[in-house]
């Protein structure tokens, strides 16, 4: 019997460390990817009927990163809903709405990544350009 190697020792050891050092850089990596990984943000405009179209940029750090443009078909559907995929972060949403004379009119509102649930901007009733 005193042939026999048992598993418990330095090599043994060593690899447990190993295999601990693995799990906690998996974990940190897992976390870092996890911070800047896009997610799906879902938003709703509620707007006017008399709006025709809406434009929407969305800027972080005043680049644009993505956008959305949506026309009106039915006068009678006030809100417009859309899933966009932005990185966790501050983002600034600029919206023009278009009326049927063609004309726009800018509005700015915050987003922030992530957000729980649905993110509402009202835009109803807005005939002047926001701050």
């Amino acid at each position: 019997m005193s042939g026999l190697r048992t598993n418990i020792g330095p090599s043994s050891t060593k690899r447990r460390i190993a295999t601990l050092i693995a799990i906690i850089g998996l974990l940190v990596v897992g976390n870092h990817l996890a911070s800047i990984w896009p997610r799906d943000v879902e938003i709703a405009y509620t707007v006017d009927a008399h709006v025709t179209g809406i434009a929407v940029d969305y800027l972080q750090e005043g680049d644009g990163v993505a956008s959305v443009r949506f026309k009106q078909p039915d006068a009678n559907r006030t809100v417009l809903r859309h899933m966009v995929r932005l990185q966790p972060g501050a983002y600034e949403a600029r919206i023009i709405l278009y009326s049927s004379d063609g004309s726009g009119v800018e509005h700015r509102r915050r987003l922030q990544v992530p957000a729980p649930g649905l993110n509402r901007f009202d835009l109803k009733e807005a005939t002047k350009r926001s701050e």
